[in-house]
């Protein structure tokens, strides 16, 4: 019985999909950087991925090609993270990430890193290669931010980034 509990709450707080934690488990993980940033002042910063054409990956190759790719790129953002920090699976084709005690540099030069490691993988799929590309945006938790707040300043900065945007 205890197991069963075990597996319910494991499911309700991870992605069925690419099993990382969801976008429940990702607030919550959220709204402790904003207390720790309000009581200690710690820098959180906080990174919002979509990927680039999963719509076009679907409609070519099939949505488990698609399901494949986000798959991937979850594992490759995971393995590219510190234990500390969390990447989570929040929407369709959306990550977010928490990245503590970076400034903007440091940041910048993360989501650099993890934009050559994501332009550099290729996903073998059904005898076909398939590249992924993404857009990352990202903002710092501030004492007086919402969970709200940061996510849509976070989308607002990924999205200015997406190709055809402006």
């Amino acid at each position: 019985m205890k197991l069963q509990i075990s597996e319910l709450e494991k499911m309700a707080r991870h992605d069925v999909l690419t099993g990382l934690p969801n976008r429940r488990s990702f607030i919550e993980a959220l709204e402790t950087r904003i207390m720790r940033c309000q009581r200690y002042g710690d820098i959180t910063a906080l990174l919002y991925l979509d990927v680039n054409g999963l719509k076009s990956v679907n409609d070519a190759q099939g949505h488990t090609a698609g399901d494949q790719l986000l798959v991937h790129l979850g594992r490759l953002l995971d393995d590219n993270i510190r234990a500390s920090d969390m990447v989570a699976r929040i929407g369709g084709d959306e990550f977010a990430l928490l990245l503590d005690k970076l400034d903007a540099d440091q940041v910048e030069a993360k989501i650099k890193f993890l934009m050559e490691r994501i332009a550099s993988s290729t996903l073998h799929y059904d005898g076909s290669q398939i590249k992924m590309s993404a857009a990352i945006g990202y903002c710092f938790v501030g004492p007086k931010d919402s969970v709200e707040d940061l996510m849509v300043q976070a989308d607002q900065a990924m999205y200015a980034l997406k190709p055809g945007q402006s």
